[in-house]
C-alpha cells in the first residue's frame, strides 16, 4: 500500500495568503522526509480554499524542492484550462520532475459557481468538456501534426515541445463521484480519484 498527501491550504485572509502557501510547500518536503509516495494538488480559484489556487504553477515549485515524491493534480478542473496550453506545461513539468507527474482531470465544481463565473466558461463546458479535453491531451503528448475539430476546441500545431519525459505520455487519471462515472472508469480498468 502507498499514501499520499492530499495538500489542501485554506487561507481565511488574503493577508495570510503568502503564509498558507509557504506552509503548504513546507508539508511537502516533510511529506517526501516521511517517504510519502505523492502529494496531490487540488484547485480552487477566488475563495481562499486553496491557497496556491493554481495547481499547475506550484506544482512546478514542488517539483524544484524535491527529488523523489510524485505530483500529482486532485484535479484540474478542466473547463478551466485549454488543453493544449495545459499539454505544454505538463510537458514541462514532466521534465522538470524526470516523470514524476500525475494529470488528474475533474470536471470540475459542482457547487462553485463563481469559479466558472471568473473564467467565463459555462457549468455545462465542465460536464461536457473531459472526455474531448483527454483526448487532445493525449494527441497534444503523442503525436505530430495534430488538427482537431471538437465540440469545445478547434486546433491545429506541428508538435508539443518539449516532448513528454515519460513515454508515451504523463500517467491520466480521473476524478469520478458519480455511479455512473465510477462504473465506466472502472469497466475500463482504469484507476480513478474519488471523494467520500
Amino acid at each position: 500500500m502507498k499514501f499520499g498527501n492530499w495538500l489542501f491550504p485554506i487561507s481565511l485572509s488574503p493577508s495570510r495568503d503568502g503564509e498558507a502557501i509557504a506552509n503548504a510547500l513546507n508539508e511537502v518536503k516533510l511529506s517526501e522526509d516521511c517517504g510519502f509516495h505523492s502529494v496531490w494538488l487540488n484547485e480552487h480559484h477566488f475563495d481562499g480554499s486553496s491557497a496556491f489556487a493554481d495547481p499547475v504553477t506550484f506544482a512546478s515549485a514542488i517539483g524544484m524542492c524535491t527529488e523523489r515524491i510524485k505530483i500529482g493534480f486532485a484535479v484540474l478542473e478542466i473547463a478551466l484550462h485549454h488543453p493544449v496550453r495545459l499539454a505544454a506545461q505538463c510537458a514541462l513539468i514532466d521534465h522538470l520532475t524526470k516523470g514524476r507527474l500525475i494529470v488528474g482531470l475533474g470536471r470540475g465544481s459542482v457547487a462553485n459557481h463563481y469559479e466558472y463565473e471568473g473564467f467565463d466558461v459555462s457549468m455545462e463546458m465542465g460536464a461536457g468538456a473531459l472526455e474531448e479535453a483527454e483526448d487532445l491531451l493525449i494527441k497534444a503528448w503523442t503525436q505530430e501534426n495534430v488538427t482537431h475539430q471538437g465540440r469545445y476546441w478547434n486546433t491545429k500545431f506541428p508538435a508539443i515541445r518539449p516532448v513528454t519525459y515519460s513515454q508515451p505520455h504523463p500517467q491520466l487519471i480521473r476524478s469520478a463521484i458519480s455511479d455512473g462515472s465510477i462504473s465506466k472508469l472502472a469497466g475500463s480498468c482504469r484507476p480513478f480519484l474519488t471523494g467520500g
